[in-house]
This record gives structure tokens, C-alpha cells and sequence, in this order.
């Protein structure tokens, strides 16, 4: 996953904070393409690469508030 830089994190941060609806939906999509890539015949691959992308971006997501708070030096060795 690229580095998001301090700013993004600090953005996603106050996103996930006001609006944790979000945070749920992007949970939800992640869990439903894990269900369905057992049943997936048309290209596992594409499925696989989504599956991955939404991982990386919940559990940034999920971290993002926890990121925002640490100084600049220890929230980018946490990556």
C-alpha cells in the first residue's frame, strides 16, 4: 500500500470520526466480497486484488484516528 501522508491520515481521521456510517459500509463491502470470492469463477484474481484493496483501506481506516493522534515520526514507522 502507498504511504498516505500526515495530512490524509489526519483527514481520514476526522472523516471516520464525524461519520462512522462509513467506516460500517466500507466493513460491510470488505465482508461481502470475502464471502463471495469462494464463489467467484469469472477472474478470482480481480476479486482477490478487491479483497486486498478493501482490507488495506479499512484497517487504515480503523487505525487513521490512533495514526492522526502520534507524532509525525512514530505515525509513519506504524505503517
Amino acid at each position: 500500500m502507498k504511504r498516505p501522508d500526515s495530512e490524509v491520515v489526519k483527514a481520514l481521521a476526522t472523516v471516520v470520526r464525524q461519520y462512522p456510517a462509513l467506516l460500517a459500509w466500507v466493513g460491510d463491502w470488505r465482508k461481502h466480497e470475502l464471502e463471495s470470492l469462494p464463489h467467484n469463477i469469472n477472474n478470482v484474481a480481480v476479486a482477490q486484488g478487491r479483497c486486498q484493496v478493501l482490507g488495506e483501506l479499512h484497517k487504515l481506516m480503523l487505525d487513521a484516528p490512533d495514526l492522526a493522534a502520534q507524532p509525525v515520526r512514530e505515525a509513519a514507522s506504524s505503517f
